[in-house]
């Protein structure tokens, strides 16, 4: 048993988060009250944190949209040689969790360098035409109606 600094009650020795789990040390305060110290410090400081998760989810973002843009660079359409990144998009092979440009949103780079390597690079024309030959498109079946 052992006495909390901060509710001055009596609780048991697992009550008390470690404060050095090798050498056995524990906690002056009680979880619950390091829990409720904790949120409130959260909330007094709550623009604090949610403008550091901004500045990292931006750092990330920007570090996936450049390996992304870096990726394009070094690779051309497979069918016909075009170089232009501006032009070039991922062609999904198999099973897809999530469109390549829309990853860098709440991906990890790790999950995008993933989701690319089942990718083939193809121009916006060879991909147009590559699906509508997979899906059995046609130009009557595309025609509008009147």
């Amino acid at each position: 048993m052992r006495i909390c600094s901060r509710c001055k009650q009596e609780k048991p020795e697992e009550n008390f988060n470690f404060k050095n789990k090798l050498k056995g040390l524990r906690q002056y305060h009680c979880k619950d009250c390091s829990r409720l110290y904790i949120k409130s410090h959260y909330n007094k400081n709550r623009e604090y944190y949610l403008q550091k998760a901004y500045r990292r989810n931006q750092k990330i973002r920007s570090l996936i949209k450049t390996y992304i843009w870096d990726y394009l660079n070094n690779h051309s359409c497979v069918d016909c040689g075009e170089k232009d990144p501006i032009v070039l998009e991922f062609d999904h092979i198999g099973v897809k969790i999530a469109a390549i440009s829309e990853m860098h949103r709440n991906h990890t780079l790790e999950k995008v360098k993933r989701e690319i390597s089942k990718c083939q690079v193809r121009c916006a024309n060879c991909h147009r035409r590559r699906t509508a030959k997979e899906r059995g498109w046609n130009k009557r079946f595309l025609a509008p109606v009147a």
